[in-house]
């Protein structure tokens, strides 16, 4: 069944926030809040939460390298007969070769991010024979002055020596089809998002943005994507610690009145953005 061409706005803002999960050992790392769950540590039950909520997407962060990633497979098939389009990394973004990335496309993901590979290893990044809009860019941003941020790899661990805004360029020069950019110094404080990261990002790149890093509360989200910068918004503890649900969250951006997203295009098929900015 094709998708359809008109969507109401209540399907389309399911759309603009996007669940992340984070997986180690084909487990979540820490186990949900989500009430009702059974296995609060079950990957599959927990986005069959969100797609309860009418969640369209879903972040898989997988901590695993590549050589302990036989379980991704049968995990993004089940995910995809949930309705829900996955977008993965793998070991902080790393893409050794079209080999492995080839595999996980095949098996289910929309999208497979790069980070870590673009700027250590950039003659890795040839999964482009599936199409660019197959990959999607991760930069972990660590601000470094005035208006400037620095990328981070290895989970921002490691400073890789130049500005995200300088990869964020390298990304559009890829044409992938989104940016995820992460704000290091607010990941976790839920303190709001970087709106001037955001900012700076999607004027380099012209991409999609995908927001992430110091979302806490509702008015954050209805900040971030009323500000014209952001596409989308990635939401973690939030919702795995069941601060909030998918419908909750769906609802105030409806709710919002100076929030008022236009109907989306058809879906691509990509992990890229498929709202108007």
């Amino acid at each position: 069944m094709t998708q359809p061409v008109f969507h109401s706005q209540r399907d389309h803002v399911g759309d603009l926030v996007i669940p992340c999960v984070d997986v180690a050992k084909g487990r979540a790392t820490e186990p949900s809040r989500i009430t009702g769950l059974e296995d609060p540590s079950d990957v599959t039950a927990i986005v069959a939460a969100y797609a309860a909520g009418n969640a369209h997407k879903i972040f898989l962060d997988v901590y695993d390298p590549w050589d302990a990633v036989d379980y991704l497979p049968p995990l993004l098939r089940d995910i995809k007969a949930l309705g829900v389009r996955p977008l993965v990394s793998v070991a902080h973004g790393d893409l050794p070769s079209v080999v492995h990335a080839g595999g996980l496309l095949e098996a289910g993901a929309d999208a497979l991010s790069v980070s870590t590979g673009l700027i250590e290893k950039p003659e890795t990044v040839a999964v482009r024979e599936f199409g660019a809009g197959r990959l999607m860019g991760v930069i972990n941003c660590r601000r470094t002055g005035p208006g400037q941020w620095g990328a981070f790899t290895h989970d921002g661990e490691k400073d890789a020596g130049v500005s995200a805004v300088d990869v964020a360029r390298q990304l559009a020069e890829l044409q992938v089809g989104a940016v995820l950019a992460n704000s290091i110094d607010r990941e976790g404080t839920g303190d709001g998002f970087d709106l001037e990261l955001f900012h700076a990002i999607a004027t380099a790149s012209g991409l999609p943005v995908i927001a992430s890093g110091g979302c806490g509360g509702l008015d954050h989200l209805t900040e971030a994507l009323g500000a014209g910068d952001v596409t989308y918004v990635l939401v973690n503890n939030m919702l795995h610690k069941g601060r909030y649900g998918i419908e909750e969250i769906r609802d105030h951006l409806l709710s919002h009145s100076s929030f008022s997203p236009t109907s989306p295009d058809s879906d691509s098929g990509t992990g890229s953005g498929s709202a108007a900015k």
